[in-house]
């Protein structure tokens, strides 16, 4: 979908001069920010590994069996680790974002 009309083609379009590009460009910087999904993974990871140790080693008075003790520990673990994971991701984000001025 061009805005070209269907008659013409990309070599019938003269090539922009560098005043005209100057004049129309605006400025913009490249913002380096974390990768959020990556973050939240590892605190469902770090959620499912800690599920696992207290699992195994903590006594099952339960007698439900230790699977299904892992399991809803993992599932509330993992649920704590990726929002404390999206937490760390924001706070990071948030301090390397540069300030805006009050007027902007």
């Amino acid at each position: 979908m061009s805005d070209l009309p269907p008659h013409e083609s990309a070599s019938d379009v003269p090539e922009p001069l560098p005043e005209d590009l100057a004049s129309v460009a605006i400025p913009a910087t490249v913002r380096r920010s974390p990768r959020f999904g990556s973050f939240i993974g590892t605190g469902v990871g770090a959620g499912i590994l800690v599920a696992a140790i207290l699992a195994t080693f903590l006594p099952n008075s339960t007698g439900v069996g230790r699977f299904l003790v892992f399991l809803v520990l993992a599932l509330g673990l993992c649920l704590l680790g990726a929002v404390v994971g999206g937490a760390v991701a924001t706070s990071l984000d948030r301090a390397s974002s540069p300030r805006t001025e009050p007027g902007r």
